[in-house]
């Protein structure tokens, strides 16, 4: 992990002397932190297992290894523990984090989205695009509208934390669609992959309502004849509908 500590159980109490413990990086042996044995970020003096808090997290996917002075540490009767001056002996690599969306649009479930939205997905990184496809499906039947490969000119923003999806044509109105995402579309610079949207809820929007309401049946009819003194009208409409203004 990014953020671990360094931890040494000793076969004997030890007690803290004078010196540094220092991590280095492998691939190129520069410092990432000398810390001095006697400050407080090493806790455990008088005890067999001693601690290290690194005053800063790790980079991830990077390999590390650990150098520490002869002077360090010593047992009770004063024998010190032997320094640390092989590169090889204390390493470790730190895990890789996968880049995780911060944000999209349209909103999960979000209501009249204008048909000819794209698809904005901002990462917690920056991304570059792999392979795979981004496919949009209607929630009514789990129909495919489009399938859109990630190489192509549809998807721009590579390189960034902001991927852009053009659909090659305006959604339909008045229509709920969800969004997959296959997990090899997109990783950080360090190989990391976005896990992708296999489910048809975390992306799924509703677009806006552009179809005017007809009317099916009216009563009465047009042209009718023989129609009641008394009657009223109505009509039905091809849709739910509300009062407005007007005469």
């Amino acid at each position: 992990a990014l953020d671990s500590d360094f931890s040494a159980t000793f076969s004997e109490k030890v007690v803290i002397k004078t010196g540094n413990l220092g991590i280095y990086k492998t691939s190129d042996d520069s410092v990432f932190e000398v810390v001095d044995v006697s400050s407080s970020q090493v806790t455990g003096s008088g005890t067999n297992k001693l601690t290290l808090n690194p005053s800063k997290n790790f980079e991830e996917n990077t390999s590390y290894y650990l150098l520490l002075d002869g002077t360090a540490i010593d047992d009770l009767a004063g024998n010190s523990f032997a320094a640390v001056t092989d590169k090889t002996e204390y390493n470790f690599t730190t895990a890789g984090i996968d880049p995780t969306l911060s944000s999209y649009v349209p909103s999960k479930n979000s209501k009249d989205v204008k048909v000819g939205s794209n698809i904005v997905l901002n990462f917690s990184e920056i991304v570059d695009v792999e392979t795979g496809n981004i496919v949009i499906y209607k929630s009514s039947d789990d129909s495919v509208i489009e399938t859109i490969d990630v190489t192509s000119g549809q998807v721009t923003g590579t390189g960034t934390n902001k991927i852009t999806i053009n659909p090659s044509s305006d959604l339909a109105s008045d229509t709920t669609y969800y969004v997959k995402i296959d997990a090899t579309a997109f990783d950080d610079s360090t190989g990391n992959s976005f896990a992708g949207i296999s489910n048809n809820s975390s992306l799924s929007f509703t677009t806006v309502d552009t179809t005017a309401p007809t009317i099916l049946e009216s009563i009465p009819n047009d042209n009718s004849i023989n129609v009641a003194l008394d009657s009223d009208f109505s009509a039905t409409f091809s849709e739910k509908v509300v009062i407005k203004t007007g005469n």
